[in-house]
């Protein structure tokens, strides 16, 4: 392999120090040596911070970028603009990758130079077991209409067969996860998690990866990333209905602004229907309110204009039958099953 392709490597850091040393020594320890490593502590008030200096004192392709807090984006965007690679991945630092990744991705690039992405794989690592997620069935080489048409369009939502896997709704909107041509990363546009609902990635995506040339996907799972019970994601988030329409908005803007076509306009309507899920689960695991508080924002959800006419043009033809039953009821109106139904994934999804 030959080693004049250099991968920059950029980690926002944050108030993790239980878990940033994991993540450094997955990346220094690297088989794929060319690399810089980009550590960007966004204002960490515990020891996050001091233990990327410790490690850029003993490794000359670490890089610290110390700033005032500006959130996840804002230390992504430091981290990039500073990058010097050929090529840019970005890992968080509370997860880790496999050694063997970043070389993994460079002999894609090195079979055709022309690849502006390399995506792969990642498992789910809760405390006590690990879960793999698929983007995707098989590895595949995808040219540029190819990549249009299967990746592009699908960070704004499933369509057709494959809502046969509605589970898989975001697997492939990460900025993780990815092996950008350096261009293509400068591309993306930024948004605050803080003003979008953690959904900054797809917005990034869909202005860096418009208009790229041919992607391949690599069927495995490279990327581990750590579920933490008291994370962001675990935890009641004030205002996501807000902050998801503001997201819906974005992309909608995006829709007129690249002119972008009808499929692009039902992957959309299918990711807002489906979004009911995670708006849904949101409010029932709003403990500080009462049962009947939380059933009333659901209805509210359910009976609003946007979800209404979302879950009406959903197909559920390829879905699951539990996912049948769920937006059939979503599509009925029937609040109280709806609710119901909610409960029991929160219920599942913590045993």
């Amino acid at each position: 392999m030959r080693k004049n392709i250099k991968v920059s490597i950029v980690v926002p850091v944050y108030n993790i120090e239980k878990y940033i040393r994991d993540c450094i020594n997955s990346l220094i320890t690297q088989t794929y040596t060319n690399i810089e490593i980009i550590l960007v502590d966004d204002g960490s008030t515990d020891k996050s911070g001091s233990i990327c200096d410790e490690f850029a004192q003993k490794d000359e392709r670490i890089k610290v970028i110390h700033k005032k807090n500006g959130g996840l984006s804002s230390a992504r965007e430091s981290g990039i603009n500073q990058s010097t690679g050929d090529y840019i991945m970005i890992v968080d630092g509370d997860d880790w990758i496999d050694i063997q990744t970043v070389q993994k991705c460079v002999c894609e690039v090195e079979k055709n130079p022309l690849i502006d992405c390399v995506l792969f794989s990642y498992v789910k690592e809760f405390i006590n077991n690990s879960v793999p997620m698929h983007v995707m069935d098989n590895t595949m080489y995808f040219s540029p209409k190819e990549a249009t048409d299967k990746i592009y369009r699908r960070l704004f939502g499933l369509s057709d067969d494959e809502l046969a896997h509605p589970e898989r709704m975001d697997n492939i909107v990460s900025c993780c996860m990815k092996l950008y041509r350096s261009e293509i990363a400068r591309n993306g546009k930024y948004f605050d998690n803080r003003i979008v609902g953690s959904s900054e990635d797809t917005l990034f995506n869909m202005y860096a990866l418009h208009d790229s040339g041919p992607m391949v996907y690599l069927d495995e799972c490279y990327y581990h990333y750590r579920k933490i019970d008291t994370s962001f994601t675990n935890t009641y988030r004030e205002g996501l209905e807000k902050k998801w329409a503001i997201l819906f908005r974005e992309m909608k803007k995006v829709l007129k602004k690249k002119n972008l076509g009808k499929e692009y306009q039902k992957a959309l309507s299918n990711r807002i229907a489906l979004s009911i899920i995670g708006i849904g689960m949101n409010e029932v695991g709003n403990k500080g309110k009462s049962h009947y508080w939380r059933y009333k924002k659901v209805r509210s959800y359910l009976k609003s204009s946007q979800y209404r006419k979302a879950c009406k043009n959903l197909n559920i033809k390829n879905m699951p039958i539990i996912w049948k039953i769920f937006f059939v009821c979503c599509k009925l109106k029937f609040t109280l099953a709806v609710y119901c139904m909610l409960l029991a994934i929160m219920v599942l999804r913590k045993l």
